[in-house]
C-alpha cells in the first residue's frame, strides 16, 4: 500500500509538472487529435469503399483500430518516456538514483515518467470505441461490458510490457536498443485484423510478438466472431498473456540491471 502510495504521490506532482505551460499542452492535444483522427477516417474510407475487411464491418475495424490505439496510450503513457530514457540512465545517473529510493526501483521510475500527452489519444479513441459501439447497435451483458474492462487492462499492459522488454537492453549498451524494432515496426500491424496476413504471420503475432492480444481477440468475444488462428481459445488468453509478459519483464529487469555499474559521481 505505501508503494502505491508514493507511485499515485509522484504521478500527481509529474501532472502538476506538465501542466505548467497549458498552451504548449492543449496544442499537443489538438495534433495528436487531428493526426490520429485522420487516420481513422482514411482507414474507414477504405473499408467502406470495399464492404468489409476480411469479413469485417467499417464499424467493426473502427472499433479494433481504437483498441489498438487506446491499449497503447494506456500502456505507453507510463513506459514511453522510460523506454526512450534507458539510453542515458546509465550515463546520467537515473537509475543511480532510482534504486536509492524507498519504493521498488520499476516503480519509482514508471511514476516519474509518466506522459500526461497520451490524454490526446485517450480522449479520441474513447469517443471513437463510443460511436462504433453505437454504430453496431450492440447489446451487451454485463459480462460482456466487464469483459470490455479486462481486455482494456490487458492489453494496455501487454503493449507497455513489449514496449520494456524491446527497449531494456539500451541499459546496457547505452545506446539504441537492438530489439527496439521488434516492438515499433510490428505493432502497426494490429491496426487491421490480424486474420487478413498468412498465417505464419499470424503465429507470430499470437506467440512471438503478441500483439494480437491487445485488441483482435479479446474483442471477437464482443462481436461474436471466431476469426484468425485458434480463436475459440486465444479470444479468452489475453489476461493470461498480460500476466506472463508482467513476469518476463521483471526477469529482464533483473537481468539488465545485474551487475550494473554506477555513472559514478
Amino acid at each position: 500500500m505505501r508503494t502505491l502510495y508514493l507511485f499515485c504521490k509522484i504521478i500527481k506532482y509529474r501532472f502538476l509538472s506538465l501542466i505548467e505551460y497549458p498552451g504548449s499542452f492543449i496544442a499537443g492535444i489538438i495534433t495528436q487529435w487531428i493526426s490520429y483522427g485522420i487516420d481513422m477516417l482514411m482507414m474507414l474510407l477504405i473499408v467502406w469503399r470495399f464492404g468489409t475487411l476480411a469479413g469485417w464491418l467499417p464499424a467493426e475495424v473502427i472499433f479494433l483500430y481504437a483498441v489498438w490505439l487506446l491499449t497503447y496510450a494506456l500502456g505507453a503513457s507510463f513506459t514511453y518516456n522510460l523506454a526512450h530514457a534507458f539510453p542515458q540512465m546509465g550515463v546520467n545517473g537515473t537509475l543511480d538514483e532510482a534504486l536509492i529510493k524507498p519504493v521498488p526501483a520499476m516503480a519509482y521510475l514508471l511514476a516519474g515518467n509518466y506522459n500526461l500527452g497520451y490524454i490526446s489519444h485517450v480522449t479520441l479513441t474513447a469517443t471513437a470505441i463510443g460511436v462504433s459501439i453505437a454504430w453496431l447497435k450492440v447489446s451487451w451483458t454485463a459480462f460482456e461490458w466487464f469483459w470490455l474492462v479486462i481486455l482494456l487492462i490487458s492489453g494496455s499492459i501487454i503493449q507497455g510490457c513489449l514496449m520494456l522488454i524491446c527497449e531494456m537492453p539500451a541499459l546496457r549498451t547505452r545506446s539504441e536498443s537492438p530489439t527496439s524494432v521488434f516492438f515499433w515496426q510490428p505493432r502497426n500491424f494490429a491496426q487491421y485484423p490480424i486474420s487478413i496476413y498468412p498465417k505464419s504471420v499470424q503465429f507470430i503475432f499470437m506467440s512471438v510478438i503478441p500483439f494480437s492480444f491487445t485488441n483482435f481477440y479479446p474483442i471477437q468475444v464482443l462481436l461474436h466472431k471466431n476469426d484468425g488462428l485458434f480463436a475459440n481459445t486465444a479470444k479468452w488468453l489475453s489476461p493470461a498473456v498480460a500476466v506472463i509478459l508482467l513476469g518476463l519483464t521483471a526477469v529482464c529487469w533483473r537481468a539488465v540491471t545485474k551487475g550494473y555499474e554506477s555513472a559514478g559521481s
